[in-house]
């Protein structure tokens, strides 16, 4: 019974998700639409945000619809414990990005800088977000289970 209901929530999903799909190139229309219209760069410059966001929501969507109709996704401690030291390198550096956004965010009297810098800030979070993810997994294993922060301070189990 479980079973059945769980199946029957994948499929609501997975139409939902698809939906969203389609959705997504309506929006990349509009935002072509709208920057052929305008001479401004501002509005050009928030357009091509948006287009580009929208072309990459397909790239997830699509991957989501993979997961649910083809392979499950998977993700092993293993497959990211040769990737550890670059890893490492890109946490420091999107930590760096939102050291640098958040000075650009308290110098910037410019409400239109402030706007793009805010958007630039937000997505650096999720970069750094993201990565912290794949090495709370990586983490997990490596090395003999020690986190990154105990790895970092040189502490032992």
């Amino acid at each position: 019974m479980v079973q059945a209901a769980t199946k029957i929530t994948e499929e609501k999903l997975l139409h939902l998700i698809e939906d969203w799909y389609k959705l997504e190139d309506q929006t990349i229309g509009f935002a072509e639409d709208l920057k052929k219209k305008s001479d401004n760069p501002f509005v050009k410059v928030i357009m091509d945000i948006i287009k580009h966001d929208s072309q990459k929501h397909k790239i997830m969507q699509q991957f989501v619809i993979d997961a649910l109709t083809k392979e499950a996704i998977h993700l092993t401690p293993q497959e990211l414990i040769p990737l550890a030291d670059v890893l490492d390198r890109h946490i420091q550096a999107e930590a760096k990005s939102m050291g640098l956004a958040n000075a650009c965010s308290t110098e910037s009297r410019n409400y239109f800088v402030d706007f793009i810098v805010s958007a630039l800030t937000d997505d650096e979070i999720k970069h750094h977000n993201m990565l912290k993810t794949l090495d709370h997994i990586k983490s997990a294993v490596y090395p003999y289970g020690q986190t990154r922060s105990e790895r970092m301070s040189g502490a032992s189990l």
